[in-house]
């Protein structure tokens, strides 16, 4: 969450923040077992958390993808859910929550009902909840967690690691010299990993916030701010800024937000500000100004410190003072502007600058010297050229997903599921993919002048050779690749790798290129300044992949890009209909690396996007 700056005429109360984590000390995720006391009797806290550490042992225990991914889906239903699940039971409507089917209903009737989970009880005797930390460190997996419990009995990072450093976890099948220095590399990363949350946790408790708060005119509108109003990869925290004009109003918003159905503890209130921990650790700040104050408070917490210090800097030179409650006069206290936030960029002679712009990095100057580009919007995007189907690891149908796509007014989608190397995935072999192109045939005609492309997500294997041969991806409308093992090969084996794949006239974009996972790996070890270059002279383009734990093109290596010359696309990488909402975010990166639709493929239109493809691949 960005911190708060100190508004000249007005004091500044310092945040009480949740018991923090020293130096050395490891990162926590959610809840622990501690935190009962503080979730007191919220059910949606408790079943979140029940559901959570359910899908944690089953994955500790082997048990199936999908049985443990239903866990943690429901999980995330529960702890996102706008209403208390005790309204929801009363009124027959717990299936409606995403994931919750007549199994997963009955155990939450049962915890309504008793206070307990038999389910829950029953995993945790095979296993304590607190092994589930052992999977945050990467490459250790499921199955080495559940071996150095089983040898060692090492439950906790702490043991994980004093156990290394005597010596010990060399007597647990697995664990070589190597492989233990690896594991302490990967402990040490882990220790310094920031507690900072994924932006799409952010949005869902804004939805939360509106449907507590209800509908609103605009002068009672709540509005996002901070860190994410500017679409940064990761957030703090999630910053609202809301217009009341009387201590009644504040109060009444105020105690709104205390009763959030998701809600920790509250971690600061006052008379204008409130900041609460819901579940998962997100905090959520709220700063309540005049209603005439809007403009100039959502330029003062909306901007990076360094964007509002700038501000201040061109007012100063005027003889004026920015804050958060007006921009005035410094002489005579006059307020200049302060009711709208186009207005106080005039005021300073400059255009209104896109939020995800406002970092410092050269956008003041481009804003003087008229030069800011017009970035690519949400209503730009004309299809999605990243989707999974339950042909592979997606969970919906093509039908559904094509549906979906066309309900969300694209023109256009890429089905794109696995090939046969990636076998975790059930990925597809030639024959499997003649199969789907029937489907997508007869789902074609069903829903023109909707068209479904067909095209793949191509595993780039160890030596940088494609997974199927070239006389296949001829045949494909639409060829992607990407990194989906082997990610600890030498800097310059997976640099090398990695331009050899895209150098094949026939693939049309490289996806998620850095393979990092936000919060659980890291990305690999690759020259990416060197695959840009060659993306960019080859005509290869670049996801921004907009799966939140992703956004892979982030916005700062999009600009770098763009200035090599690269093109690009922005896709969801979903794998069912719901995770086409991604689109938002990875828009939110393009405009980040100052993107504008010109250089987006799937900003085109359905012929004109043909026709890039097709002199790609015949260049």
């Amino acid at each position: 969450m960005d911190r708060p700056r100190r508004a000249a005429g007005r004091p500044f109360r310092p945040r009480c923040r949740s018991r923090g984590r020293g130096h050395g000390t490891y990162p926590s995720v959610g809840m622990s077992e501690d935190d009962d006391a503080r979730a007191g009797s919220n059910a949606n806290v408790e079943v979140a958390r029940l559901f959570a550490e359910i899908g944690d042992i089953l994955e500790i225990k082997g048990e199936p993808p999908y049985r443990y991914n239903a866990y943690r889906t429901a999980a995330r239903s529960v702890a996102g859910a706008t209403e208390r699940l005790e309204t929801l039971f009363e009124q027959g409507r717990l299936r409606q929550l995403s994931g919750i089917g007549s199994a997963l209903e009955a155990k939450i009737v049962e915890y309504l009902s008793t206070g307990r989970m038999e389910s829950y009880d029953s995993v945790r005797r095979d296993f304590p909840v607190a092994l589930a930390s052992l999977l945050q460190v990467p490459g250790l997996g499921p199955g080495r967690a559940r071996a150095v419990y089983q040898e060692l009995g090492i439950a906790t990072l702490d043991e994980l690691e004093q156990a290394a450093r005597e010596g010990r976890l060399r007597e647990v099948p697995g664990f070589g010299p190597k492989a233990v220095d690896t594991l302490m590399a990967n402990l040490g990363r882990l220790k310094q990993r920031s507690s900072r949350q994924l932006i799409s946790d952010a949005f869902v408790a804004f939805a939360q916030v509106q449907e507590a708060v209800g509908a609103t005119t605009e002068a009672d509108r709540v509005a996002i701010v901070g860190s994410v109003r500017r679409m940064q990869d990761t957030v703090g925290g999630l910053d609202l800024l809301a217009g009341r004009d009387t201590a009644e109003e504040a109060e009444q918003l105020i105690a709104t937000l205390v009763r959030l159905p998701n809600l920790v503890q509250v971690l600061d209130r006052s008379a204008d500000e409130v900041t609460v921990q819901l579940y998962g650790g997100l905090e959520v700040r709220l700063t309540i100004v005049p209603r005439e104050a809007w403009g100039s408070a959502l330029v003062w917490y909306t901007g990076s410190r360094k964007h509002v210090e700038r501000l201040e800097a061109l007012a100063r030179a005027r003889g004026w003072r920015l804050g958060p409650l007006g921009l005035e006069d410094d002489a005579s206290g006059k307020l200049l502007e302060r009711e709208r936030e186009v207005g106080v960029y005039e005021r300073l002679e400059l255009p209104w600058i896109p939020p995800e712009l406002r970092e410092d990095e050269g956008e003041i100057e481009a804003a003087q010297a008229g030069t800011l580009p017009k970035l690519v919007e949400f209503g730009d995007i004309k299809g999605d050229l990243h989707t999974h189907t339950n042909w592979t690891d997606g969970t919906d149908t093509l039908e559904d997903m094509a549906k979906a796509a066309k309900a969300r007014g694209y023109q256009y989608m890429a089905l794109t599921d696995h090939t046969r190397n990636l076998a975790m995935t059930r990925g597809l072999t030639p024959e499997r993919l003649e199969e789907e192109r029937a489907l997508v045939t007869r789902v074609n005609h069903k829903l023109a002048p909707f068209v479904v492309l067909l095209g793949t997500e191509m595993d780039i294997l160890s030596d940088g050779q494609l997974d199927f041969p070239d006389s296949v991806l001829e045949s494909l409308d639409y060829v992607s690749a990407s990194v989906h093992t082997g990610f600890r090969q030498p800097r310059d084996v997976m640099t090398a790798r990695m331009t050899r794949a895209i150098s094949n006239p026939l693939v049309n974009t490289l996806n998620h290129p850095h393979g990092r996972i936000i919060r659980r790996r890291e990305g690999y070890e690759v020259d990416m300044q060197a695959v840009i270059e060659q993306a960019a002279s080859g005509g290869c383009a670049l996801e921004l992949n907009a799966t939140p734990d992703r956004l892979d093109l982030n916005g700062t290596w999009a600009r770098r890009a763009l200035g090599l010359g690269a093109r690009f696309t922005v896709s969801s990488d979903a794998h069912s209909t719901s995770e086409l909402d991604f689109m938002q975010f990875g828009v939110g990166s393009a405009r980040r690396g100052w993107l504008t639709a010109a250089d987006i493929l799937n900003a085109r239109p359905l012929e004109e996007l043909r026709v890039v493809l097709r002199a790609r691949s015949q260049g």
